[in-house]
């Protein structure tokens, strides 16, 4: 710094000034952010002038969702929306092996009594389904290959540690 010259001083001094009116003028065209929306809103309308079809598809998706509500709120407004108390012959309730939910209780009972009846009557009439005793079948005959798997399992752990 010694050995420079005043002029050449003076033209960094000039450059630094320079730099630093630069980069104030990028600071104020970024933070115009107005402007630049309008730029990003212009260049999206290009392109959706020139390619429609992700304007379509958006219209598509957001048409799809708003029927989607619409129907929804009517479903959840019919007697068939509300699964906990449904009408007595409905095509799902004819599915259930025990009957339509809902009736939780006992006929002519009230209180614990009752449900602990229902609860009774439901199971009763789920063992005579013939899909509930298969499955129960099948697990029964698992059960020990499963004990047997659990067992080496915890072997194999064991010797892993040692080892």
């Amino acid at each position: 710094m010694a050995n420079d010259s005043l002029p050449e001083l003076e033209l960094a001094n000039v450059r630094t000034r320079e730099r630093i009116t630069d980069t104030v003028e990028r600071i104020k065209q970024k933070v115009d952010v107005p402007a630049r929306t309008r730029l990003a809103v212009a260049k999206t309308r290009q392109r959706w002038h020139r390619d429609p079809t992700p304007l379509v598809a958006l219209a598509t998706i957001a048409a799809t969702g708003v029927v989607a509500i619409v129907v929804g709120t009517r479903i959840g407004r019919t007697p068939a929306g509300h699964l906990a108390a449904p009408p007595a012959s409905t095509a799902f309730t004819a599915l259930l092996p025990f009957g339509a939910r809902g009736d939780e209780s006992a006929p002519g009972r009230k209180g614990r009594k009752a449900r602990k009846a229902g609860r009774k009557a439901r199971q009763a009439q789920l063992e005579q389904d013939p899909g509930y005793q298969l499955r129960t079948k099948q697990r029964r005959r698992l059960a020990p290959v499963q004990a047997q798997a659990a067992k080496y399992r915890k072997q194999a752990a064991k010797r892993a540690k040692k080892g």
